[in-house]
C-alpha cells in the first residue's frame, strides 16, 4: 500500500469523540519542529535485543494505565519468552517516524481538500497528529518485522501508534490480543483484534455501536482489578476523608469552589487527584488550603481510593474503580460542559449524579444508599464474584501460552468460559476449579 493513500482519519478515528482542546495550527507546527529536534538530537533509539527463549510474543503498553493492565499478565508469563515495549520515547523510533512524515504533508493537504466540512475541521484541529501518523504507520510495520512478532498484546485500542500497530498486524497476519485498560465510550473504534478481553457486557454494548468485532471476544472482567481481590473491604464507617478526582474537562476554579464548599461543611480532610495529563493544577493554592495531592504518576487510582471514604469526580472511568472497591462515588460536574454520561454510569445505576451542592451533601451523608448492586457490578466487571475474580492475570497468561502453541481452542474448557455466539465467550457460572 502507498503511504500517500493512507486514511489517517480512519486510524485516528477516536479524534471524533475527544473533547480536549488542541493548540492552534501554528502552535502545532512549532511543537512538531520542537519534537523533530528532540527525537533527532536528544533521544537515541535502539531496538531491544530479543530474549533467549523468545516466542514472538510482544506486549506493547506505553502509558501508565496501559502498563498497569498488562503487568499482572506479564508477571505470570514465563521469563525470557516475551518482549515488553513500555516507553513511548525509547521503544518507538519517533525520529524516523517524524522525518518520514515530512513529505506527506501534501497527502494530508490533498485529504483536506476532498474531505467534508466535519473532517476538514478535524484535520485542522489534529493536524500534526494526523501528519505524523504517516511516519508512525511505517515505523509500526518495521517494529513488527524487526521483532518477528507472532502475537501482539495491547491495552489500548485507539491512540495513533497502537492503531498503526493494529493495522500493520492485520496486513501481516500477526495475531493480536486486546486487554481493556479502562472504561470506554460510544464512538470507540471497532474491535479489530484476533482476541479481545473486555471488562463486561457494558463495554461490549458500546463497542458494538462501531460494528461487529472482527475476532473473538471474551467477557472476562478487568485484569487491572486482580490485585484488589485480597484488599477489597466494604466501608461501613462515617465519611471523614474525601477524594476529588479531576480530569482534563475540569475547570480548576470550579474545583476550588467545590473544595471550599466541602471545607465549609466540615469535611476538612481532602485529597485531590489530577489526571496524569491535567495541566492547570494550582499546587500553591492547594497547599495554602491544606488539601493533599495524590500524584497519579506515583500512586495508582486504587491506592488513592483505598485511602479515602468517599469520592467525587466528573465523567471519568475512575468511578468504576471506586465501585469495584466498594467506595461510595458520585458524579459531580466541575466543568462548563454538559454532563453527557458517556460511560452510562448514571443510566445504569453505577453512580449517582449530584446536580447541586445540596445533592452532593445528601449523598455524602447517606453514602450506603448510593452503592451499586452486585448485578450492576457484574454488568461492568464480569469476573466479580466468579471463579476468575482476582485470577485474570494468570488466566490470560495461560491463554497467551496456548495461543503461541496453537492450542487456543482448548482454553474455554480448561478455564471456565462458554461460547455464547459466533464471536462471544462468557464466564461459565457452573465452572468449578
Amino acid at each position: 500500500m502507498k503511504y500517500s493513500e493512507l486514511n489517517v482519519l480512519e486510524i485516528n478515528e477516536i479524534s471524533r469523540i475527544v473533547k480536549e482542546k488542541q493548540p492552534s495550527l501554528f502552535k502545532q507546527i512549532c511543537i512538531f519542529i520542537g519534537q523533530l529536534f528532540y527525537y533527532t538530537f536528544i533521544v537515541h533509539f535502539k531496538y531491544k535485543p530479543l530474549p533467549v527463549n523468545y516466542k514472538g510474543l510482544v506486549f506493547f503498553g506505553v502509558s501508565l494505565n496501559n502498563r498497569r493492565s498488562l503487568e499482572p499478565i506479564i508477571d505470570k508469563v514465563e521469563k525470557d519468552t516475551y518482549l515488553y515495549l513500555n516507553n513511548h520515547v525509547t521503544d518507538v523510533h519517533k525520529r524516523r517516524a517524524w522525518w518520514h512524515s515530512i513529505p506527506y504533508i501534501f497527502s494530508l493537504i490533498k485529504l483536506y481538500k476532498k474531505s467534508n466540512k466535519e473532517d476538514k475541521s478535524l484535520i485542522i484541529k489534529y493536524f500534526t497528529r494526523l501528519w505524523t501518523t504517516y511516519g508512525l504507520y511505517k515505523v509500526a510495520g518495521e517494529m513488527l518485522d524487526k521483532y518477528n512478532v507472532k502475537v501482539l498484546v495491547l491495552a489500548n485500542d485507539h491512540n495513533d501508534i497502537n492503531r498503526c500497530l493494529i493495522f500493520n498486524a492485520l496486513e501481516r497476519g500477526v495475531k493480536t490480543v486486546y486487554v481493556q485498560h479502562a472504561s470506554v465510550k460510544k464512538g470507540f473504534p471497532r474491535l479489530d483484534f484476533s482476541y479481545s478481553f473486555l471488562d463486561g457486557q457494558e463495554s461490549l454494548d458500546k463497542y458494538l455501536y462501531a460494528g461487529k468485532p472482527n475476532g473473538e471476544v471474551y467477557l472476562s472482567g478487568g485484569v487491572r482489578f486482580d490485585f484488589l481481590y485480597d484488599k477489597i473491604v466494604k466501608k461501613n464507617y462515617d465519611v471523614n476523608k474525601i477524594g476529588v478526582a479531576i480530569n482534563m474537562l475540569d475547570d480548576f476554579e470550579r474545583v476550588k469552589d467545590l473544595c471550599l464548599f466541602l471545607k465549609n461543611e466540615g469535611y476538612n480532610d481532602l485529597i485531590l487527584r489530577p489526571h496524569p495529563r491535567y495541566q492547570h493544577l494550582d499546587t500553591e493554592w492547594l497547599t495554602k488550603n491544606n488539601i493533599a495531592i495524590s500524584n497519579p504518576k506515583e500512586e495508582s487510582s486504587f491506592d488513592f481510593i483505598a485511602n479515602i471514604d468517599f469520592m467525587i469526580s466528573n465523567e471519568s472511568a475512575i468511578h468504576l474503580d471506586a465501585s469495584i472497591m466498594y467506595c461510595p462515588t458520585v458524579l459531580y460536574n466541575m466543568s462548563d460542559n454538559q454532563v453527557l454520561d458517556d460511560y452510562n454510569f448514571v443510566k445504569n445505576n453505577l453512580v449517582k449524579l449530584a446536580e447541586s451542592n445540596s445533592d452532593l451533601l445528601n449523598f455524602i451523608k447517606n453514602k450506603n444508599e448510593i452503592m451499586p448492586s452486585k448485578e450492576t457490578l457484574q454488568f461492568y466487571n464480569a469476573s466479580s464474584s466468579s471463579h476468575l475474580e482476582g485470577k485474570l492475570g494468570e488466566t490470560i497468561a495461560m491463554f497467551l501460552n496456548m495461543l503461541c502453541q496453537g492450542k487456543e481452542n482448548q482454553f474455554d474448557k480448561g478455564y471456565g468460559f462458554v461460547r455464547k455466539s459466533d464471536f462471544l465467550h462468557e464466564i461459565d457460572d457452573s465452572f468449578a476449579c
